[in-house]
Formats: structure tokens, C-alpha cells, sequence
């Protein structure tokens, strides 16, 4: 079973360490799109893309011994099988393809395929376990997509967010269509946007991402304009500004009077209280609008009677 040594040098020959670039980013939970372009370019660059290969198979690990003696003749050490230098050379470039991807892996995950023998083996076992985790991460990310709402938030920080989601989305293999992430858009606004929503949902032509971004924003602009001037209003009213703090001076029911200032009596004269009654004249104190006997100075011994009163009296 020796190996020439004819075979043994030219096998040794051929066997030089793979020209491959290094991975600058280890593969985590979250970065094997990444990941997978830099290592599949540099296998591609070096011509070793088919140790990654399922498709692919190895040469014959031995050479088939020469041609089948007589049964008479007694076997010799030619007769037996010599090991292939094909397979020696596949093998030694298959260990390098195995190192060149363990070394790509961070400790997380390399953690995860310690039990792999070759670089075909390391390649599907990655595979699998992205594919494992990025069902979880499509079922989370659908969720968080459906269950995301502007809240007080600005549009600029909510599709900030819904980006990432969407990315986070094609991180896992399962990019979003524009028309997809627009409806989640759309549902996770208020309803302060409806006349926005409306004039998307009635458009002929679909609307980009990136249209719906500008029209939200003009629109909240123009929201936060014509709400600037009615806080402005409300602030104004709350002041007192126009007639704000005068509103109890038209109502009576003080007891201002001839104390002035005070509330509607003193507005309307004298101490009588009730509702305005025209062309009633009070003959306590002479004021138009209440008769005598609702006269609160009916019963104050201090007063002197008006100057309407007294004029009364003298008619």
C-alpha cells in the first residue's frame, strides 16, 4: 500500500497553502448575508468553491490494482491497492477550506459545529443553523412589524424604525416588497394621517417607500404649523386675551354693587340679583331692573336710597 515515490513527490508538489483573503467580519446571529458574500468570494477568487459543494465528490481514495493475474500465479506487493494522490491532494485542500470557514466563525456559533470533519460538512451546518434562526427571526420581525405604531414619535423616527425592521427582515432571507412594507407603514400610523392613507390606497400607480417618506413629512409639517397657531389660541385664551377674563363681568351675580368692581351686579346695577327685568323700576333704590321686593336694601337700615329712588318718591 506505499505510495511511489514518483507519486509521493509530485503529489507533495501540488499541495500549497490556498491564497484566500481573510474574513473581516466573524459570523454572529445577525450578519450572515455579510458573512456569506466575503467567504464565498474568496473561495470563488481561489477556484475553491467545490469543497463547499454538495454536488461535488472526492477523487477515489485508491488507484485499482493492475490487471487481474491467473489463478495460478501468486499475488505480488503490485497487486496491491495504492492510494489515490488525487485524494491526498483533495483532502489537504478540503482541511484548509474547513480551517479558512471555523476561522471566520465567532465563538458563539463556531461553538455550535464542533463536530464537523470537512469543509462540506462545516458549510451545511452553518447553513442549518442560520436557516433555524431565521425562522424565529421572521416569525419575531413579522410581529414586531404588525404590532408597531407611530405613537409620539416623529415620521422620521418612525420609518427609521420600520427600516430596520425591513432590514432585519432580509437579514433572514426574506426580503420585504416595497407594496409590503408600505401597508405596515400605513396601519402603524394615526389617525391624524388618514387623509395620507386615503390618497395612497386611491393611486393608480404604486407609491415608493421613499415618496411615502416625503409625503409624510409635509404633511406632519403642515399638522405641526396649524397646530402651532391653535396652541398659540388656546395659550391666549387661558390669559385672559380677548375678553378671556372679563367672561363673569356680563353674567351678574357678584355683589359689587356700589362697592364697584366685583362680578354682574355690580355691571348691572345695585344689589337686586335675578334676571333683567326692563322698565321695572325699584323703589328702594331707583334702579331699572328688578321690582322692590327682590331688593336686597329692602332689609339694610344703613342705606339712604338712591337718587333714583328719591326721584321716584317725588313723582
Amino acid at each position: 500500500m506505499a505510495l511511489p515515490s514518483s507519486s509521493t513527490a509530485a503529489a507533495l508538489a501540488s499541495f500549497s497553502p490556498l491564497d484566500l483573503f481573510p474574513v473581516t467580519e466573524k459570523l454572529t446571529r445577525n450578519n450572515h448575508p455579510m458573512w456569506k458574500l466575503q467567504v464565498l468570494s474568496g473561495l470563488r477568487g481561489a477556484k475553491m468553491e467545490k469543497y463547499i459543494d454538495l454536488a461535488e465528490r472526492p477523487p477515489e481514495k485508491y488507484i485499482p490494482p493492475k490487471a487481474a493475474k491467473t489463478s495460478n500465479e501468486k499475488p505480488s506487493a503490485d497487486d496491491a491497492p495504492i492510494l489515490n494522490p488525487e485524494f491526498k491532494k483533495w483532502v489537504a485542500q478540503d482541511q484548509q477550506v474547513l480551517s479558512y470557514l471555523l476561522g471566520s466563525l465567532s465563538r458563539e456559533i463556531g461553538s455550535q459545529i464542533t463536530t464537523v470533519m470537512t469543509a462540506v460538512e462545516a458549510w451545511t451546518a452553518i447553513q442549518a443553523l442560520h436557516a433555524s434562526q431565521s425562522r424565529a427571526r421572521i416569525i419575531s420581525t413579522r410581529m414586531a412589524l404588525s404590532n408597531a405604531s407611530k405613537g409620539a414619535s416623529t415620521i422620521s423616527e418612525f420609518f427609521t424604525k420600520m427600516k430596520a425592521l425591513g432590514d432585519e427582515m432580509a437579514s433572514a432571507v426574506r426580503k420585504l416588497e416595497d407594496e409590503e412594507l408600505i401597508s405596515y407603514i400605513l396601519t402603524g400610523l394615526d389617525h391624524e394621517f388618514d387623509p395620507v392613507v386615503t390618497a395612497v390606497a386611491a393611486r393608480v400607480e404604486p407609491i415608493t417607500v421613499n415618496e411615502l417618506y416625503a409625503q409624510l413629512v409635509s404633511f406632519e409639517q403642515r399638522m405641526e404649523a396649524r397646530g402651532g397657531g391653535q396652541q398659540s389660541s388656546v395659550n391666549m385664551a387661558s390669559k385672559g386675551g380677548r375678553n378671556g377674563g372679563n367672561y363673569n363681568n356680563t353674567r351678574g351675580g357678584g355683589r359689587g354693587g356700589r362697592r364697584g368692581g366685583g362680578g354682574g351686579r355690580g355691571q348691572m346695577g345695585g344689589r337686586g340679583g335675578g334676571r333683567f327685568e326692563p322698565g321695572v323700576y325699584c323703589q328702594v333704590c331707583g334702579k331699572e331692573r328688578h321690582p322692590t321686593y327682590r331688593c336686597f336694601n329692602r332689609y339694610d337700615p344703613s342705606y339712604q336710597g338712591g337718587q333714583g329712588g328719591h326721584k321716584l318718591l317725588r313723582r
